[in-house]
């Protein structure tokens, strides 16, 4: 260690590898015979009147003070958990602020930064741990109900998925939606909920609503029951693009294609009856009916003849099984089907059962 590299380090103006070496220095041999000498000889020889060391003191102690607190660091290292680190507890006291006790000073802020910098990592390491991530998969069959850690509820249908933290930090409490999902969101104004569902992100901070976010539709839907939301878009850089501020009893339609909303507003409950166990239908094409009745009864329904993707069917269903409703379907509209039994799998698995629906001539 020379007397250049500690002058630059009072003012704060070394490097990264010259800042690293008079730690290393700080915690080595900051405290021998020879150390304290250098240190001694340093001061001694600085100007009284030197302001530009006195600014710089200045800021090193208020960095004592205030952003390398070692009690604070101590408890949360503490807290970082015993895995992370050894840590043996040191206690530092500064008491008067005098050219004696700067002398004394520098070697404990050495030690101060030093601990300061391995806090840090562990910090980052802690975060790494505290962010684990839980998932929740809802089954083909089954409607799952999932409790986050602010208090606020989902609702997820039939294979969609939701991922959130094991506890919300910083300044958002974000969860990824795939498939659907009915949110009740606790309300908290400062700090708020984002469901990232693939390029679509809804902002809310208490508030009710309905998406449905399925990756092999080119949409996404969004339905407000109420409070109000922020419909927003990531670009390339995953910055959010503000797309529309929805009202209550809106609904918002995203088209994957060609990044464009259809606006609507909710005359009842069939975009998020499924909630409740209830499948509701209102004039409804038959495509997006067979979509529904596919997801919600896992099978794969093929319209076999173009004539049927003319009718709209209008219904409700809540206990019937899948050929209940392929029966209550044929009473209403001109259509015959067939259920084919699933079939195993070399693996052992066994298929989708399929449904084929073809249009009936009647007289």
């Amino acid at each position: 260690m020379n007397k250049e590299l500690l002058e630059k380090y009072c003012k704060n103006a070394c490097t990264k590898e010259e800042l690293s070496s008079v730690l290393k220095w700080f915690e080595e041999s900051s405290g021998t015979s020879e150390g304290k000498a250098l240190l001694s000889k340093i001061w001694e020889e600085l100007p009284e009147n030197d302001s530009d060391l006195k600014i710089n003191f200045d800021i090193i102690l208020d960095k004592i003070h205030h952003k390398v607190n070692l009690a604070q660091s101590q408890n949360l290292l503490e807290e970082a958990d015993q895995n992370l680190i050894l840590y043996k507890r040191r206690k530092h006291f500064i008491s008067i602020l005098s050219r004696a006790a700067a002398i004394l000073m520098l070697p404990v802020l050495g030690f101060g930064l030093y601990m300061s910098s391995k806090y840090q990592s562990i910090r980052h390491d802690q975060i790494a741990v505290n962010q684990a991530y839980n998932e929740v998969i809802s089954s083909v069959d089954a409607i799952t109900k999932v409790s986050l850690p602010d208090g606020s509820n989902v609702w997820l249908n039939h294979r969609s998925k939701l991922k959130y933290p094991a506890m919300f930090q910083g300044n958002s409490r974000t969860v990824e939606l795939t498939g659907e999902g009915y949110f009740e969101v606790a309300h908290n104004p400062k700090i708020p909920f984002i469901v990232k569902a693939g390029e679509i992100q809804v902002l809310a901070r208490g508030t009710t609503f309905n998406i449905l976010a399925y990756p092999d539709e080119d949409r996404v839907e969004t339905s407000l029951i109420n409070g109000n939301v922020e419909l927003q878009r990531l670009d390339a850089n995953k910055n959010s693009i503000s797309l529309l501020k929805m009202k209550p009893a809106d609904l918002a339609i995203y088209k994957k294609s060609d990044k464009k909303i259809i606006t609507r507003s909710i005359e009842d409950e069939r975009y998020y009856s499924w909630k409740d166990g209830k499948l509701i239908f209102k004039k409804e094409p038959m495509s997006e009916v067979v979509k529904k009745l596919g997801r919600w009864f896992n099978v794969d329904i093929k319209i076999k003849d173009p004539e049927l993707f003319e009718l709209t069917y209008t219904a409700t269903f809540e206990q019937e099984t899948l050929p209940q409703v392929m029966e209550l379907l044929t009473m209403v509209t001109p259509i015959n089907y067939s259920i084919s039994n699933r079939k195993e799998a070399s693996d052992g698995t066994f298929s989708k059962r399929k449904v084929v629906l073809t249009y009936c001539r009647r007289n």
